[in-house]
């Protein structure tokens, strides 16, 4: 999870912040030497600075859009076309019914089959157990729940995928019958996620659930939001991403005795691994049939870094609240810059990109060879930040979440 970087212009003072409006992140300028972002200076000077700038992310963006538009050719999509039967039979398998898959009914004390005082009983230990989960960590899992809950911005991203959306909205191919299955499993997420915080008596329900709806109302930035070897090594880095999210936090809730939180969050990931092993199927098909086009897309998408689902989450009160939500996600392990890290040697590895030779273009060498330096890179940096932190000593900054009754949480912001 990425988190939004406060800067200042050289000269000016005037602290600057990415625009939230504009997840578009480019590469760096060959010319200039700048990184190209847009964003928003209340400084007059300031703004005539990055005029210069902006004009390079206007002209880099526009080479960067021909670029993956390129993947809309009748070609590139009947790819996808000629991979239903593939599809059938090697990511249909994956989906559980709704008679073979848990519910949250299943999860959770149901006052139906409890009755009146074993529910009561059944909700006391939970509370009691949930009572024992830090802040911190329960901040990470209300920020986990609220990306999960924005399932109808999730469902709309491979529908908007040429060669796989789903047309009418019941369309009978196999890539149609995979988004409305895998939405289905998508949504127990949300709906177990928020039950238990409901139950534990811990959360601002209200708060939370404007957070939900405010993010749903922005949606989500994705670069070639149009392309299905794009988006699906998108959503095969989210799905993974995910996974160790979750994971991460049933580990954490077991250690601190909440065994239902643990059980819960278990699930989650286990439908989640399930999910990338799907979308990691047909990226390494892609891969297979059309390696070239393929490792561009993932060189495409490493460039511009895999925005976060939630990045565009607020309460109305806090402008840096994605920020602030990824910082405690950093501090207590829940998901780290290591993870991003070792998401990317996964894929490379799974993808067999180191490997790929026969078939490629110029092009298509210089995107493999970026690929697989990229895990050195990332590495340096976070030794550079690590020693750039222990020099600074950063104490901790408590940040309130309205989430949580504005109990303040102690993170180390960037």
């Amino acid at each position: 999870m990425a988190t939004a970087t406060v800067l200042a212009m050289p000269g000016h003072g005037v602290a600057c912040k990415p625009n939230t409006n504009n997840n578009f992140f480019s590469k760096a300028s060959s010319a200039t030497g700048t990184v190209n972002m847009n964003w928003r200076c209340r400084s007059t000077a300031a703004m005539a600075t990055m005029t210069v700038v902006k004009r390079e992310t206007a002209r880099e963006k526009a080479e960067a859009e021909d670029d993956w538009m390129a993947y809309l050719s009748p070609e590139k999509v009947d790819v996808l076309a000629q991979l239903e039967p593939w599809a059938e039979a090697h990511v249909l398998p994956l989906l559980r019914s709704a008679d073979t898959a848990w519910q949250p009914s299943d999860m959770l004390p149901d006052p139906a089959a409890l009755g009146a005082d074993g529910f009561h009983a059944a909700c006391v230990e939970l509370r009691e157990r949930a009572a024992g989960v830090p802040d911190a960590h329960l901040v990470c899992l209300v920020g986990n729940m609220i990306t999960e809950e924005a399932l109808p911005t999730y469902q709309s991203v491979p529908n908007r995928f040429e060669g796989v959306r789903d047309l009418t909205g019941a369309d009978g191919t196999a890539w149609a019958r995979w988004i409305r299955g895998w939405s289905a499993e998508e949504n127990r997420h949300g709906d177990v996620l928020s039950r238990y915080l409901y139950l534990s008596g811990r959360v601002d329900t209200g708060a939370v659930d404007r957070t939900v709806h405010r993010l749903i109302a922005s949606g989500m930035a994705m670069n070639a939001a149009r392309s299905p070897y794009h988006g699906f090594i998108y959503v095969a880095f989210q799905e993974r991403a995910t996974a160790i999210s979750h994971g991460n936090t049933a580990r954490h809730a077991g250690e601190h005795g909440d065994d239902v939180l643990a059980r819960v969050c278990g699930a989650i990931m286990a439908d989640e691994k399930r999910h990338e092993a799907a979308y990691t199927r047909v990226v390494g098909k892609l891969f297979e049939v059309d390696p070239d086009a393929a490792v561009r897309a993932f060189a495409y998408m490493m460039r511009r870094r895999i925005t976060m689902p939630a990045a565009l989450m607020t309460d109305g009160r806090d402008d840096d609240l994605y920020a602030h939500y990824a910082a405690a996600a950093q501090q207590t392990g829940v998901y780290t810059a290591a993870d991003y890290r070792s998401i990317v040697e996964h894929l490379i590895r799974q993808w067999r990109v180191e490997e790929l030779a026969a078939g490629l273009s110029g092009e298509g060498r210089r995107a493999r060879d970026y690929v697989c330096g990229l895990p050195r890179k990332i590495r340096r940096m976070e030794e550079k930040a690590h020693d750039r932190a222990a020099q600074a000593r950063k104490k901790p900054t408590p940040i309130p979440f309205s989430w949580i009754f504005d109990r303040p949480v102690s993170v180390v912001l960037p």
